[in-house]
């Protein structure tokens, strides 16, 4: 993975880390599956029994109704018990079949129809708001 995608991948582990604490017991590990976005699986032992959770990131502005479908079938093979998919908050998401949450990033953000890291359109707003101020507007 590249700069960019490492620390995507970065903010895409905490924010599974707040619904999927290391302190319950749960595990992260990246498998590659061949495609531009790699699959991740989480993973804990409860009482003799080991839970699996398929993740799958979709970085972009609206979710084809396949990838939803591809996975439901993957957790529904027997892969997993649960399914997550993470995109970036304001994403447009299908109908999402039960057994499949959807995870939004808060610092991701779909701003015109293209991603941007909320630090950036914070940035901006500020921006605007000094040149408006200025009267560089």
């Amino acid at each position: 993975m590249g700069g960019i995608k490492d620390s995507t991948y970065l903010d895409v582990q905490k924010a599974l880390a707040r619904r999927f604490s290391p302190q319950d017991g749960w595990q992260f590990a990246w498998s590659p599956a061949g495609s531009a976005q790699p699959e991740g699986l989480l993973s804990r032992r409860v009482a003799g029994r080991t839970e699996r959770v398929l993740v799958n990131v979709k970085m972009t502005p609206s979710v084809p109704a396949g990838t939803v479908q591809a996975l439901e079938a993957a957790a529904s093979a027997g892969k997993a018990d649960r399914a997550v998919l993470v995109v970036p908050g304001g994403a447009a998401v299908p109908d999402v079949p039960e057994g499949v949450d959807v995870l939004e990033m808060g610092n991701w953000q779909i701003v015109g129809g293209r991603i941007a890291w909320a630090k950036n359109i914070e940035r901006s707003a500020f921006l605007e708001e000094e040149r408006a101020r200025r009267g560089l507007a």
